[in-house]
């Protein structure tokens, strides 16, 4: 299954448009101002690049003429780009498939039946859809990592006895896009707040942040 997450994210870390590497930017809906982007920042990369073709073609914008990085600035003008719900979203419902389920859909309770459209970083994590995993030697892939008091979620897609890999995008990290980030386990016995982070987050666990797993899959 390793290699088959690795090739399904990398669709998302290696994102093209007419051949040319760009990065997904970070976008997710503004709803108390109902300011929404195409496919509310849930959307596969096929969706992304779709709408990135057709907003480029409503605006009579050659993207074969642009470079990487205007090609990713008309992104984020035109709303198209990814959250962390969204893609913690596609991840879970690619390797509840690689299970033998039919995807998390109508799994994820509090989402109204809209299913990803309405999936948020909370619902994703909280304590009706995920149970807590106690210790690192039980984490496994698919396991989520919530964080920011529930306002952010990432997802580990690997795990070994000293060092935790997850995938997540967010608008408040160095590294734009989506992308893998670390947590070297230096102190065994103490939680992850006392880890070694590849990158600057914030872990709350005072506010429930910590390691879940859906029930579904418990």
């Amino acid at each position: 299954m390793e290699s088959k997450l690795t090739k399904f994210l990398e669709q998302f870390f290696n994102f093209k448009v007419y051949g040319k590497k760009v990065i997904i930017p970070y976008w997710m809906n503004k709803l108390v101002k109902e300011i929404y982007g195409p496919y509310g920042g849930k959307g596969i990369p096929q969706e992304i690049l779709k709408a990135t073709i057709e907003a480029a073609k409503s605006e009579k914008i050659n993207l074969r003429n642009l470079s990487s990085k205007e090609i990713y600035a008309f992104m984020k003008k035109n709303r198209i780009g990814l959250d962390c719900s969204g893609f913690a979203y596609q991840i879970l419902n690619f390797l509840d498939h690689q299970k033998g389920g039919d995807g998390i859909e109508n799994s994820v309770v509090g989402v109204d039946g809209a299913g990803i459209r309405k999936t948020d970083a909370d619902a994703l994590t909280n304590n009706i859809n995920t149970l807590s995993v106690a210790t690192y030697s039980q984490i496994k892939t698919g396991d989520l990592l919530r964080l920011d008091g529930g306002g952010h979620v990432a997802v580990i897609v690997k795990n070994s006895e000293n060092e935790i890999v997850y995938a997540h995008i967010s608008g408040k990290t160095k590294i734009e896009g989506p992308h893998l980030g670390k947590i070297k386990i230096v102190q065994k016995k103490k939680g992850l707040e006392e880890q070694t982070w590849s990158e600057l987050t914030n872990f709350r666990p005072n506010l429930g942040d910590g390691i879940r797993r859906l029930k579904i899959w418990a």
